[in-house]
């Protein structure tokens, strides 16, 4: 069962990555789900704009 519904302007922008943006999309996201499950995040995944805890 999904915990989540993606929006049809999610689709949409998702469907206007390249091959390689969407690549990039997916290995982030399986970073992020690895993350989530030890409760410790990479640094790779910050954008810059929010201060390391």
């Amino acid at each position: 069962m999904p915990t989540y519904e993606a929006t049809p302007r999610f689709t949409a922008d998702h469907h206007r990555l390249t091959h390689e943006q969407r690549r990039r999309f997916r290995q982030a996201v399986v970073a992020f789900v690895d993350d989530l499950r030890t409760g410790r995040f990479r640094t790779s995944l910050r954008d810059g704009r929010t201060p390391a805890p």
